[in-house]
């Protein structure tokens, strides 16, 4: 061929559609000849010898022959034919078997037309080309090999295994957030910090029961609610015990695109999986002993809780609760009374986890029988709770509450706030329509002396009131920003006079919108009470 023929280009690839653009891309340039096109490998080597071409551009992964093995035949029956792989696989194993076949390049199927143009350029004159990107991912294997060598000299050592992580895993995973945990909640490594973690608490406890690594992309709906947001794609991957294959932790990592293949990322996830598996056999009995005790104390904390919001003659309630971590510090609880008086209450216990819960539920007890025996005094009933915290625990557990008894005929509230998140009032007469009843008193179980004001609402038709705890107004987005109490009031102003459940959905939807794509680090605990009009 002269210098001024153009270089005669074969297409293979199994996809009508990948075809139909290599086709355009080449023949819009005067230096190339589309000569064929084929469809698997075995019609690409028959091309080869019905047309000769100087270049042949291979799909890898393609029926009856692969790109891999038709490349072997070709280069050994044509030495002056060269093959470009162009391929969506990034793995280190296929590019390096594509090479040892004789490809004179391999490049990901991402390039502009005019990269392709140049490569097929450079590939006709015998110079070896891999893309960037491939080399990459040569890179980062070669990083997990290492990783996995040097973790087997370290003898089961979760610390030393962490350091490990924290030398190694930003190159492997460069464009990821990733979470390594062992369950119940031991974070054995996160990158980057500080920014949010790339899972929530509901999506570790849906990973505990799952069978494999689950890739979530735009729109893809989560097992444990809500929908994942565009620009990112999330891989969810259990670690199972060698013995039993129960999970005994997870990865979660968050790739900062895109991806329109996952097989490489998976495959390096995999392969972090089995590492971790080995490494953290011996620590998986009192893990798996820790996971059941929380376990035990979810179903504690199950029974405690109301099944849902009481049926109130003249009103509307609903209530909701999204606890961050298998067991919340969070609670609510409705407790009827006689004379169609309801007492209620909302908190918040100042810690997460197994003792959050056990202290939530000696809280809960408490409030229910000095209800019962103060139905028209909740400064007392709150005092009374509060000594019994103090003499019965010896920790430093507190719990912020507000606590409320509705007379639910005439539509009165007598209520005290222990340092809680003020509950807004939602007034469809007042001229304020919207009121903070702010606190009254500090949390319960910090002093023997504390006394607690208190108050007094009245509810007119159409009016409702807002309680929450700070899993609200403390979700954050992807920047680290907070929902904050101002947007709180901008969904709560444009919700005036509706039924509860349409309040508390909107609240929901609108945290739920600002915290795509960010995990959730705290409990969400949500009443509206609404007066009928």
């Amino acid at each position: 061929m002269s210098d001024k023929d153009p270089i005669r280009v074969v297409i293979a690839d199994d996809q009508a559609i990948v075809r139909s653009g290599l086709g355009a891309f080449v023949m819009a340039y005067d230096q190339l000849d589309l000569v064929g096109e084929a469809k698997d490998g075995t019609e690409a080597v028959e091309l080869c010898e019905m047309v000769g071409p100087d270049v042949v551009l291979m799909d890898l992964k393609m029926p009856r022959m692969d790109g891999i093995a038709a490349t072997r035949v070709i280069r050994q029956r044509w030495p002056n034919i060269h093959v470009l792989m162009l391929t969506s696989f990034r793995e280190k194993e296929k590019i390096q078997a594509a090479l040892d076949a004789g490809a004179t390049g391999y490049l990901l199927k991402d390039l502009s037309a005019e990269e392709l143009v140049e490569a097929i350029m450079q590939v006709y004159q015998g110079r070896r080309l891999i893309s960037q990107a491939a080399s990459e991912a040569i890179f980062q294997s070669e990083l997990m090999d290492s990783l996995e060598e040097d973790s087997r000299l370290i003898e089961h050592s979760l610390d030393k295994l962490s350091h490990l992580f924290t030398e190694r895993l930003p190159g492997i995973f460069p464009d990821c957030q990733v979470q390594v945990r062992l369950f119940p909640d031991r974070d054995l490594y996160q990158h980057p910090l500080p920014v949010p973690k790339p899972a929530v608490e509901a999506a570790w406890r849906w990973l505990a029961s799952a069978e494999g690594a689950v890739v979530f992309s735009i729109g893809d709906t989560y097992p444990w609610g809500g929908v994942h947001a565009p620009g990112s794609d999330l891989v969810m991957a259990p670690i199972p015990e060698a013995a039993t294959g129960r999970a005994s932790g997870g990865v979660a990592l968050l790739y900062r695109g895109e991806l329109q293949e996952h097989d490489e990322l998976l495959n390096l996830v995999e392969r972090l999986v089995r590492l971790i598996s080995h490494q953290a056999q011996p620590a998986v009995q009192p893990v798996a002993e820790a996971s059941q005790e929380l376990e035990m104390a979810w179903r504690i904390q199950a029974g405690i809780m109301p099944e849902g919001a009481p049926s109130v003659r003249g009103w509307d309630i609903s209530a909701q609760l999204e606890p961050a971590r298998e067991t919340s510090g969070d609670f609510y609880d409705f407790i009827p009374l006689a004379s169609n008086k309801w007492a209620f209450v909302i908190a918040d216990v100042t810690d997460k986890g197994l003792g959050a819960a056990v202290f939530m539920a000696m809280c809960s007890t408490l409030i229910r029988n000095y209800a019962a025996r103060y139905p028209t005094l909740p400064a007392i009933a709150m005092s009374s709770v509060n000594e019994r915290i103090l003499s019965d625990t010896r920790g430093s557990l507190f719990v912020t509450a507000f606590y409320g008894i509705l007379e639910a005929d005439i539509g009165r509230m007598r209520y005290v706030n222990a340092g809680h998140n003020p509950p807004f009032f939602l007034s469809s007469l007042k001229s304020k329509p919207l009121d903070r009843l702010t606190r009254t008193g500090i949390p319960l179980g910090i002093s023997q002396d504390s006394t607690w004001q208190q108050k007094v609402i009245k509810f007119s038709p159409g009016d409702a009131l807002v309680l929450y705890t700070d899993g609200i107004t403390e979700a954050r987005n992807q920047w680290g920003d907070y929902f904050g109490e101002q947007r709180l009031m901008n969904v709560l102003r444009a919700s005036i006079g509706k039924p509860a459940q349409q309040i508390q959905q909107a609240l929901l939807d609108e945290v739920m919108r600002f915290s795509a794509g960010a995990p959730r680090d705290d409990d969400i605990a949500l009443i509206v009470l609404a007066r009928r009009e």
